[in-house]
C-alpha cells in the first residue's frame, strides 16, 4: 500500500531520506518543494563532489557523483544536453531545479543491474551546469572544492563550475593544448591526474608546471618528461612509463642539494618505461650519501606518509624509511634531509617534513 511521506512527521521522513541512495535523495529532492525541504531537513553530508564531462550518444554529459576515494564512486545524476526534447520521453518534469524549461528523464539500469536515470536538458548548457552545481550544493550542504573528469570527445566547451582543485583525465591520448586549456579555465588546480599519453610541447610557461601535485601515465616523449622533472615546482609528481637517462635524475638529485630548485618538493617517484634502464649504481657515485645503520634506527623517521591527493582518498601510503634500500642525502644549505632509493626500474625519492 503507498504511503505518503510528506504526511509522516518529520522525524520518520527524515529517517526515511538518510537511508536512501544519494541518486534517490536527488531525485526526491526535486518533487516538489515540500520533498525538497524534507531532503534539507535531513542533512546528509558527502565527502566530495566529482563532475565528469564526457560523451554520451552523441551528444556532451554532464555526470554528477560522490567519490569516497580513487576507485570507490558513487552516482548522483547525469544531464545530457539535446538540441531538442523528446516529448514523448519517459517522463517529463517541471521541477524546483529547472523552473522555466522542462526535461525529460530517461530511466535504465547499469550493467550491474542497478537502477540509473538520466536527464536531458535542451537550455543552454552553461547555464545548466552552473545551475545543477548550485543545486547539488544546496541539497547535500556541500562547500568544498571539486575533483573535475574530462574527456577530449566532449565538442563543447569545457564546463561552467566554479573552485576545481582537482582534475583527472582519462583518455588514450590528451594533447597538452587541451592540458592548458583545462589549467587556464581552473586555474586554482592543486591537483593533477593523467592517465592519458600526452602529446605536443610542454612551453616553459605552461601551468602544468605550477600545479602541486601531478601523477601522469605515459606522458609523451623524453624530452616532454625531462622537462617536466626538470621545471616542476611543486609538492608530488608521480609519473609512469617515463624515459628518463641516470643523467636526468642525477641532475635532479643535485639540484635538491644545492637548494637550487625543488624547494617544496615532498615527493617524487618515477617507474621508467625499460625496467633494466636505470643504473642505480651510477647514480650514487654521483652524489654524497649516507646508508642506513640497521643499529641507529631512531636516526630516521619510521615512515614517509605519501599523502597527495591522486592517491586513494582517505588512504595514506607509509613507506618504511628504515630499510636498506633507502640511502639518506642532506641539503648542503640548511641540512634537510632526503631519502632516495633507486633500482633498474624506478626511483623514490622522499622529503619528511619534519
Amino acid at each position: 500500500m503507498p504511503i505518503n511521506l510528506l504526511k509522516m512527521p518529520d522525524v520518520v521522513g527524515v529517517g526515511v531520506v538518510t537511508e536512501l541512495d544519494y541518486q534517490g535523495i536527488f531525485l526526491l529532492s526535486v518533487c516538489s518543494r515540500r520533498s525538497n525541504c524534507l531532503v534539507k531537513k535531513a542533512r546528509i553530508t558527502v565527502p566530495k563532489l566529482t563532475f565528469c564531462f564526457e560523451k554520451c550518444d552523441a551528444y556532451d554529459s554532464f555526470v554528477i557523483g560522490v567519490k569516497i576515494y580513487m576507485m570507490k564512486w558513487y552516482y548522483i545524476t547525469s544531464v545530457k544536453h539535446v538540441p531538442k526534447l523528446d516529448l514523448e520521453g519517459v517522463a517529463n518534469a517541471n521541477t524546483v531545479l529547472d523552473n522555466e524549461a522542462s526535461s525529460n528523464i530517461e530511466f535504465g539500469f547499469q550493467t550491474n543491474e542497478r537502477f540509473q536515470y538520466r536527464i536531458e536538458r535542451d537550455s543552454e548548457p552553461m547555464e545548466v551546469q552552473k545551475e545543477y552545481q548550485d543545486y547539488i550544493n544546496s541539497i547535500f550542504h556541500y562547500s568544498g572544492n571539486y575533483e573535475l573528469c574530462l574527456s577530449m570527445e566532449c565538442e563543447g566547451p569545457l564546463p561552467n563550475i566554479t573552485n576545481v582543485k582537482e582534475i583527472e583525465i582519462v583518455h588514450e591520448t590528451v594533447d597538452n593544448q587541451f592540458l592548458t586549456n583545462a589549467l587556464t579555465k581552473y586555474p586554482d588546480t592543486e591537483s593533477l591526474y593523467v592517465g592519458s599519453r600526452i602529446v605536443g610541447e610542454l612551453p616553459e610557461d605552461s601551468p602544468l608546471l605550477q600545479v602541486q601535485n601531478i601523477y601522469a601515465c605515459r606522458c609523451g616523449p623524453d624530452y616532454f618528461q625531462v622537462n617536466l622533472i626538470q621545471n616542476f615546482v611543486g609538492r608530488n609528481l608521480y609519473l609512469e612509463s617515463v624515459t628518463v637517462t641516470e643523467q636526468d635524475l642525477i641532475r635532479f638529485i643535485q639540484k635538491w642539494i644545492s637548494n637550487e630548485a625543488y624547494h617544496n618538493l615532498e615527493a617524487l617517484v618515477i617507474f621508467v618505461d625499460n625496467p633494466s634502464s636505470i643504473n642505480a649504481d651510477v647514480i650514487r657515485q654521483a652524489i654524497e650519501f649516507e646508508e642506513y645503520d640497521r643499529n641507529e634506527p631512531e636516526k630516521r623517521p619510521e615512515y614517509f606518509l605519501f599523502d597527495a591527493p591522486f592517491i586513494n582518498r582517505g588512504e595514506v601510503e607509509p613507506y618504511s624509511l628504515r630499510d636498506k634500500d633507502y640511502v639518506e642525502i642532506n641539503r648542503t644549505t640548511d641540512g634537510k634531509r632526503a631519502f632516495l632509493c633507486c633500482d633498474p626500474g624506478h626511483l623514490e625519492f622522499f622529503v619528511p617534513k619534519i
